[in-house]
């Protein structure tokens, strides 16, 4: 679900290296509204991940965020122009909480009034910042969160049309052993009839990846594994039964069936959160995605100069 979240990265970016043209320098405009240099550094800032941040992005690796960062830049000033417009105004309450967690993360109050003052940025600022983004939520809220939520009447109505999705495959529950050693394999399959536990067995013996779990590798629907080994799986043995020696691939395998489930269809109670969820999710990129071209549409958008 769309959200701009409100941290301090987003109010208070810390300064990387000088960029090759001036703060002030107007790179777009929006229904008039200027979009600076400065603020695009910044959302670029936002873009790169936090652990190459300040210094060590080269300005090749950035210009590969530019054109991101200034759509999203456009995107932003028309969300909230367009809130704006409908008469919306930031909740004076909301802003003071958020100004109140932007201080708290400072150890003390001299630290955050050096941090505005390395930044350029005068309380006020910072203060219009943080209730332009509070805005700009509102707005999402109101056109897009709201709107994309379901009912559990509608997820269900959902659920009984689309029932062929929620059909699950014949399954089974294996544990594997494997060994490209013929003679080894025949000691272990010897020892687990012996009654040697299987998944003991498979930590301590088996030269694949599962040892670590024991051997197990969950439930598996047919044309997930080798052929030789579904055909054991899914045809010979039931549950609780163990195979005799495969041979698949240049390797020797030794299987158990610990549960097998037939095809079936997932219950509604299941999958009903989940499903929820996915709904709302893919609706609100919709409704995101109209709205904010909706908004283009009708914009006034000018590239006031190449920022490559």
């Amino acid at each position: 679900m769309y959200r701009i979240i409100l941290t301090l990265t987003i109010v208070l970016i810390p300064l990387v290296a000088a960029p090759s043209f001036a703060d002030d320098v107007v790179v777009a405009r929006v229904n008039g509204t200027a979009i600076t240099a400065r603020d695009l550094r910044e959302a670029v800032d936002r873009l790169i991940p936090a652990a190459a941040f300040h210094g060590t992005v080269s300005e090749e690796k950035r210009n590969q965020y530019r054109d991101k960062a200034l759509e999203d830049l456009i995107n932003q000033e028309l969300q909230y122009q367009d809130a704006l417009a409908r008469g919306m105004k930031p909740d004076k309450k909301l802003v003071k909480v958020r100004m109140k967690e932007i201080r708290e993360k400072f150890p003390s109050e001299l630290s955050y009034e050096q941090a505005l003052a390395q930044q350029g940025v005068t309380e006020d600022a910072l203060k219009a910042r943080v209730a332009r983004i509070v805005l700009i939520q509102a707005v999402t809220g109101k056109v897009v969160d709201e709107p994309s939520q379901m009912k559990d009447g509608d997820v269900k109505e959902y659920y009984d049309r689309n029932s062929e999705k929620f059909k699950q495959p014949e399954s089974v529950k294996l544990r594997i052993i494997s060994t490209k050693d013929e003679k080894k394999a025949k000691e272990i399959l010897a020892g687990l009839k012996a009654g040697r536990d299987f998944g003991d067995t498979a930590a301590r013996m088996s030269e694949d990846d599962y040892r670590i779990m024991g051997g197990d590798i969950g439930y598996i629907h047919r044309g997930r594994i080798l052929p030789e080994i579904e055909q054991a799986a899914f045809n010979s043995l039931k549950a609780g039964e163990m195979s005799g020696l495969l041979k698949a691939k240049g390797k020797w395998f030794i299987i158990k069936v610990e549960d097998r489930k037939p095809e079936h269809l997932v219950s509604f109670d299941e999958i009903k959160e989940k499903l929820k969820k996915d709904i709302e999710s893919r609706r609100s990129a919709e409704l995101k995605e109209k709205w904010i071209a909706g908004l283009r549409e009708k914009a006034k958008i000018e590239a006031v100069i190449n920022t490559q």
